[in-house]
């Protein structure tokens, strides 16, 4: 059966790849990604390469599925982990049943995240992207807040930015001191850690690869004579 692979290609940052990540791309016939994730493996990438545009994923998802049905290797190189947010769900829903996928796992920002704000994962109570997501998305993450968990979100940076998405939590009656935080260009040189409270979040402007954090709980550590 045809296979493609599907390869996560971390968070930003080269040292993130992983060894498994960066010899698949190596063995590659055809690499296809956007632009920040084939620049990660651009010395490990030895045949072709092609630049995938949000405005040409169906036509370039075709090309891939013929290419493996020749019997070429062909990789997608998907930023972060390709299960979260990533570029699994629409090659699922667009491959025919004749073509196979295997995943090679990557290092998501949501990890990344969460060890900056010594975030348990089983402690978040919902993930939620409002890129392109319905008004309904909206009423959850307020259900969720108010309930006292943990959301993390990833924001739309042209319709939905974090201090939008304060703002909304504000509005919508939540205590506009429940602790939030923004974490900007994980990975990166300029990556930067925001730590406050909703208040301070509808204050100010951040970029546009972030992750937002709501309902941050605080932890009683022992003192140092226990």
């Amino acid at each position: 059966m045809p296979k493609i692979f599907l390869i996560g290609a971390g968070p930003g940052a080269k040292e993130h790849l992983t060894p498994a990540a960066t010899k698949r791309v190596r063995n590659a016939e055809i690499v296809i990604g956007a632009e920040r994730a084939l620049e990660l493996f651009r010395e490990d990438i030895r045949h072709e390469s092609h630049v995938l545009k949000a405005d040409e994923l169906d036509e370039t998802m075709q090309v891939a599925f013929r290419s493996a049905r020749e019997g070429k290797s062909v990789a997608f190189v998907s930023t972060g982990d390709p299960t979260f947010f990533g570029l699994l769900k629409p090659l699922l829903e667009k491959s025919p049943n004749d073509i196979e996928f295997e995943i090679v796992p990557g290092i998501s920002a949501l990890q990344v995240c969460t060890s900056r704000l010594q975030i348990c994962l089983e402690e978040i109570g919902l993930i939620l992207s409002f890129h392109g997501q319905p008004e309904a998305e909206r009423t959850r993450l307020v259900d969720i807040v108010r309930n006292g968990q943990i959301a993390m979100i990833l924001p739309d940076p042209k319709s939905f930015q974090p201090n939008e998405i304060a703002k909304y939590l504000i509005d919508s009656g939540i205590d506009s001191k429940i602790p939030a935080a923004v974490c900007e260009n994980l990975a990166y040189p300029d990556e930067r850690v925001t730590e406050g409270d909703l208040r301070r979040i509808s204050s100010e402007r951040f970029g546009s690869m972030c992750l937002m954090v709501v309902g941050l709980k605080k932890r009683n550590r022992l003192s140092p004579e226990h």
